[in-house]
C-alpha cells in the first residue's frame, strides 16, 4: 500500500466537511432532490477537502461518493481510509455508467447536477447513459452556503494574507532597474511559493505608470520606471484565496495621481467603515461612491466595490451600485476595493480583505498599510 494511504486527514477537516455537507443534504432536500451530483472544483473541495482536479462528489441520503481515475488514486487514499467517503476510480469516459450504477443501487430515481457547471454536451451524454435515472438542473446549490467560513477557512486565508504581504517586500527587495511588469509579477509569484502558498490566487495585475488606469491590465514587457505603479495580487493557501491591492509611488509622485490616491483612500475608509451585518451590499458600494462622485470622478469608478472571497477569487455576494438583493452576514469574507482610473495618465485603486464578525467586521489585511508615506518608496538603483 503506498505510503499517502497512511496519512491520517487532519480531524479538524474531517469534522468541517461533515457540517457542510449536511448544509448541502438540507439545500437538497428543499430544491428536492434525493442525490446529487457536484462536479465545479471549488464545490468539490469545499464538500471534501480534495483539490478537486477531475473529480466528482455524489451525495446520497448517507453516503457520499468520491468518483475520480487511477491518476489520483494515491492521492485519494487518506479519504478512503478515513471511512467518511466511498472513493470510486474508474476511466473517466465510464463514469456517466458507474453514477447510473450506483445511483440505481441506492434507489435513487432522480439525480441533480450543478446546471452552472456542467457543459451541454455532458448533460446531454449523462441523460443517454443514465436513463431511466432522471436528470434534473439545480442552479446555484452552494453558492450561498459557501459565503460565511469556517474557522478553518478563515485560518487559510489569513495564513494567504500574510504569505502575499511578505512576498511583497521580497519582490521590492528584490527589483533593479530595467524590471517589466512581467518580470515583477514573476517574481512575486516566486515568493509566494516559496513562502508555502499552494499557488497565486489569480495572475497579478501589475500596472506600470499608465498601465495602472486598466483595471484588469495584463502584465507585459513595459519598463517599471519612476512614477506610478498598482500592483493587485493574491496568493492561496488550502485552496483558499486571499486578494490585495496596492497602488505606490516609485521616485516620482505626480500631483494629480496623488490626489486621486486621497480620494481613493477616504473612500476605502468610508467603505470599510459601513461593513457590519445585516448592511445591505449596496450600502457598502455607496459608502466609496459618494466620496468619489463628490470628487468628481463618478465615471471614473466603473466596478463594484468589492465581492466575496474564498475558494474562488470572485464570489458572492458581489457589492455594487445594483448588486444583489443581499446583506452582509457574520462569517463572510469580502473585499473592498475602491478604484479611481484615468486613461492615458493612471489609476489608483486600494484593496483589503475584510471578515464580517458578529459585531462589525475585522480587517484580515490591516497588517499592510495603505497610506500615502508607506506607499511612496525610492526608484531602485
Amino acid at each position: 500500500m503506498s505510503p499517502i494511504a497512511d496519512v491520517q486527514l487532519d480531524p479538524r477537516l474531517l469534522d468541517a466537511c461533515a457540517s457542510r455537507l449536511e448544509a448541502a443534504r438540507q439545500a437538497m432536500a428543499a430544491a428536492q432532490v434525493q442525490a446529487m451530483v457536484f462536479t465545479n472544483a471549488a464545490d468539490v473541495i469545499w464538500l471534501t477537502g480534495t483539490h478537486g482536479h477531475d473529480a466528482q462528489v455524489l451525495v446520497l441520503p448517507d453516503t457520499v461518493f468520491v468518483l475520480s481515475d487511477r491518476r489520483y488514486e494515491e492521492y485519494l487514499a487518506p479519504w478512503a481510509a478515513s471511512g467518511r467517503y466511498q472513493v470510486d476510480l474508474s476511466p473517466r469516459t465510464d463514469q456517466p455508467a458507474r453514477l447510473k450504477a450506483i445511483a440505481s443501487q441506492a434507489g435513487i430515481d432522480t439525480l441533480g447536477v450543478q446546471a452552472e457547471s456542467i457543459c451541454m454536451s455532458t448533460h446531454q451524454a449523462m441523460v443517454r447513459t443514465m436513463d431511466p435515472v432522471q436528470i434534473k438542473g439545480i442552479d446555484s446549490l452552494l453558492g450561498e452556503l459557501r459565503q460565511c467560513k469556517d474557522a478553518l477557512e478563515i485560518e487559510a486565508c489569513s495564513a494567504a494574507i500574510g504569505i502575499q504581504a511578505s512576498a511583497l517586500e521580497a519582490t521590492f527587495d528584490a527589483m533593479e532597474p530595467g524590471w517589466t511588469e512581467a518580470r515583477f509579477a514573476a517574481r512575486l509569484i516566486e515568493q509566494m511559493r516559496s513562502r508555502g502558498a499552494q499557488c497565486e490566487a489569480f495572475e497579478p495585475i501589475i500596472g506600470a505608470g499608465t498601465n495602472s488606469s486598466v483595471i484588469h491590465h495584463i502584465p507585459g514587457q513595459a519598463v517599471i520606471k519612476p512614477g506610478i505603479l498598482l500592483v493587485d495580487w493574491g496568493a492561496k493557501v488550502d485552496s483558499r484565496c486571499s486578494d490585495m491591492t496596492r497602488t505606490f509611488f516609485l521616485g516620482d509622485s505626480p500631483e494629480q495621481l496623488v490626489e486621486l490616491f486621497s480620494i481613493v483612500e477616504a473612500a476605502h475608509g468610508a467603505a470599510v467603515a459601513a461593513c457590519a451585518p445585516g448592511v445591505p451590499v449596496t450600502e457598502i458600494d455607496a459608502a466609496a461612491r459618494r466620496i468619489i462622485d463628490d470628487a468628481g470622478y463618478a465615471d471614473q469608478f466603473p466596478h463594484g466595490v468589492g465581492h466575496g472571497l474564498g475558494l474562488d477569487v470572485h464570489e458572492t455576494p458581489f457589492m455594487g451600485r445594483k448588486g444583489e438583493a443581499a446583506c452582509l452576514r457574520a462569517g463572510m469574507i469580502v473585499t473592498i476595493e475602491p478604484g479611481i482610473y484615468l486613461p492615458g495618465i493612471g489609476g489608483v485603486r486600494i484593496e483589503d480583505d475584510l471578515l464580517i464578525t458578529r459585531d462589525g467586521h475585522r480587517v484580515l489585511s490591516d497588517a499592510v498599510p495603505r497610506d500615502l508615506e508607506w506607499s511612496t518608496r525610492d526608484f531602485p538603483g
